[in-house]
């Protein structure tokens, strides 16, 4: 068989290509470091190193998200402890100022202070994220959280949504929080309120223990039955053991009556109408429900406050009265407003010593409500960012596990690919010079 020319050099040559791709791909696989570079080298284990990186890559994702997130959070985390610091410090200012040793120009200065500080707690609920979001607006993040109304008062302007950032393939995480939940839900101070119906006492009221009252209020006021806010304070002799309408009715006529005789008699009385002293024998009080059920009673002092379920009542005159008391329905509002009409009051030359301190303690109970809706959402915050950090421990180590798994199938052994690529190389270099020789067998070359 007679083996031609074209033949030799085509032999030749293809011995050539295949020693080079030999070298190629074994320099290829020390380049990347790995022993699988196209799927007809390990056509299973190419399919396990895929998977391995798309898992890498979706979790490098999720880490990227959550490094937004914290962002996010760490930002309102810092806005929120700077408000918490300001009703600090505006509450010790209002306890500072609930002092009659105070003098008007005292109480003045003490109200400047406390609007320099709501000054700059609408800067924080206004607060912006770096990225220039407003982290209190909800989801409109481009647009304040709180706005000032026509009539001066500070009020929420933004969506009760929330932005979430998936942190893994079923997780989504809250990177923010509705400032309408955090300033503007906050409970204002509860009260109620009195009126005498059945009596000749001066009748004054007020909180006195709000925290009994709020206890009191919580357990007793309805909003769809006004009837059960509605309560009846009696007041009479020791002599009555319940308390009677009608008997208390019977007893201020005759009283009205006695009283007139007097004057008629020209019977001299010291005491003015208005100052209705008293001094006799103690009297009874029964504070019933609605439906006649009473739910408070004992003895009291007239010249003395009368408390009950931190309600103080001042009853001034006989005992033999018959009182309406309604429990006001509770009202929420930013402490913004409430410690702005709090200023308002104590920079008023004309405002009572009793106004005064109603609306001190307006004011202190609103940044104690507001404190504990600050710190309910910095607790949820925390949580969220010590979740994000277990997730994050929890991303680093599967990737590295995946990593691992991935040299495991498709690792190099450097010093076996060195000895390849050696062996190659001198394969590839002995083809070249086989080519070489070959090429010189001719006959025209012996001639």
């Amino acid at each position: 068989m007679r083996v031609t020319n074209n033949q030799i050099y085509g032999q030749s040559s293809r011995a050539i290509s295949q020693a080079n791709d030999r070298v190629m791909d074994i320099q290829k696989k020390i380049t990347e470091n790995t022993s699988i570079v196209s799927p007809s080298d390990n056509p299973v284990g190419a399919r396990e190193v895929m998977q391995y990186e798309s898992s890498n890559q979706s979790l490098k994702q999720y880490d990227n998200n959550m490094k937004m997130a914290k962002g996010h959070l760490e930002y309102e985390e810092v806005a929120l402890q700077s408000y918490n610091g300001l009703l600090d410090e505006a509450r010790t200012m209002l306890i500072q100022a609930d002092n009659t040793a105070n003098t008007h120009q005292d109480i003045g200065a003490i109200a400047d202070q406390v609007s320099s500080m709501v000054d700059s707690m609408e800067d924080l609920m206004n607060s912006r994220s770096a990225d220039g979001s407003y982290i209190f607006s909800g989801t409109n993040t481009q647009a304040p959280a709180f706005t000032h109304l026509p009539d001066g008062t500070f009020k929420w302007s933004g969506n009760e949504g929330q932005n979430f950032a998936q942190i893994s393939e079923s997780r989504k995480v809250a990177v923010s929080d509705s400032g309408k939940h955090i300033f503007e839900d906050v409970w204002k101070r509860n009260t109620f309120s009195t009126k005498l119906s059945v009596g000749n006492s001066s009748v004054t009221s007020k909180v006195s223990n709000q925290d009994d009252f709020d206890v009191f209020l919580k357990k007793h006021f309805s909003v769809t039955n006004k009837a059960s806010n509605h309560f009846v304070l009696t007041t009479t002799p020791l002599s009555m053991t319940k308390p009677d309408a009608a008997a208390i009715q019977t007893l201020v006529s005759q009283r009205a009556q006695d009283a007139a005789a007097n004057k008629a008699d020209g019977a001299n009385n010291d005491n003015k109408d208005d100052d209705r002293s008293y001094i006799g024998p103690p009297g009874r009080y029964f504070l019933a429900d609605s439906s006649g059920n009473v739910i408070a009673s004992g003895t009291y002092d007239p010249n003395k406050n009368l408390i009950i379920q931190g309600m103080s009542f001042s009853l001034k005159g006989d005992p033999g009265a018959i009182v309406d008391v309604d429990l006001n329905k509770p009202e929420r509002d930013n402490v913004v407003n409430v410690l702005r009409n709090t200023i308002k009051v104590m920079k008023d030359p004309h405002a009572s010593s009793e106004e005064r301190d109603i609306a001190l303690k307006n004011g202190q109970v609103s940044i104690v409500n507001t404190q504990t809706s600050v710190g309910r959402v910095r607790s949820v915050v925390g949580a969220r960012l010590n979740s994000m950090t277990e997730r994050g421990d929890f991303s680093t180590a599967n990737q590295m596990a995946n990593t691992m798994a991935q040299d495991r199938v498709a690792g190099l052994d450097m010093g076996k690919a060195a000895t390849k690529l050696s062996m190659s190389e001198t394969a590839l270099n002995a083809s070249q010079k086989l080519f070489t020789r070959i090429d010189n067998l001719s006959l025209f070359n012996k001639i």
